[in-house]
């Protein structure tokens, strides 16, 4: 302010009042983001693709047989003839998956091998479900996780946790907020869905499963998604290892 008197309200001002402070991020912390963020737009470019080429199939009423995304382009080449070949545009953009394919193994690679090398993420990819996407992800939006006081401040900032819409003595929960980095939010949430597919023993899937009989399986895997949050967090703020047993607390039925 080139005004005085309104430069001295403002100095005033902020004296009394605590003013919320902004983190800035560090140079590792925008370099991670943007190299799964590049890695996230080449898998979104190849869903984009697939998706097209799969809508042209219909249109031919080819109907390829199943399998995995890498093997797409061979599947789809397979099942053309001498007789019926697949048109200039299709085979373009079969040879543009191909390439991207490629670009995306380099990036999985890259990823694989900073997490490995990084002692934060190779820690917590001890955790089960956590590959080395999510320790990555969860480490550049953290950052440092002094900033937070606690588990539960890390989870309302990822938008795990429950919003609430309340008025004078109404409460009313709504679902979770989604604020915050969605990109992490969605890693978690696959995550946790990857853990209560192939690991239906583990203490804390145990409890989710609790959860989903009286709930829902969806609402269980977010609340899973939460809790992975917070071991994730404490794993790094306390510098200590995976341990099953402090997880959750399983819910025994009560004798009759």
């Amino acid at each position: 302010k080139t005004d005085r008197r309104d430069a001295q309200v403002l100095s005033e001002v902020s004296t009394r009042i605590d003013l919320p402070s902004v983190h800035v991020t560090t140079l590792m912390s925008r370099e991670l983001k943007s190299m799964c963020g590049a890695r996230e737009l080449l898998l979104e470019t190849r869903t984009s693709l697939i998706n097209n080429v799969r809508g042209w199939l219909r249109t031919q009423l080819w109907r390829i047989r199943g399998g995995a995304t890498v093997s797409f382009t061979t599947r789809v080449r397979g099942q053309a003839s001498p007789t019926a070949p697949l048109p200039a545009h299709v085979e373009r953009q079969l040879a543009v998956i191909d390439a991207v394919q490629v670009q995306i193994k380099e990036a999985d690679r890259q990823l694989r091998t900073f997490a490995d090398a990084h002692p934060i993420c190779r820690r917590l990819m001890t955790v089960p479900g956590i590959g080395p996407v999510t320790a990555v992800r969860f480490v550049a939006a953290i950052d440092d996780p002094t900033r937070f006081h606690s588990a539960h401040r890390v989870e309302s900032y990822l938008g795990l946790t429950p919003g609430e819409h309340s008025s004078s003595a109404r409460e009313r929960r709504t679902g979770i907020t989604k604020a915050g980095p969605s990109a992490l939010r969605r890693t978690l949430v696959q995550a946790a869905w990857s853990l209560l597919r192939s690991r239906p023993n583990e203490p804390m899937v145990l409890w989710a499963t609790q959860i989903a009989a009286r709930r829902s399986r969806f609402v269980a895997v977010v609340a899973l998604a939460r809790k992975l949050v917070g071991i994730l967090f404490a794993m790094w703020r306390d510098g200590t290892a995976y341990q099953p047993a402090r997880t959750a607390v399983v819910e025994r039925p009560t004798p009759l």
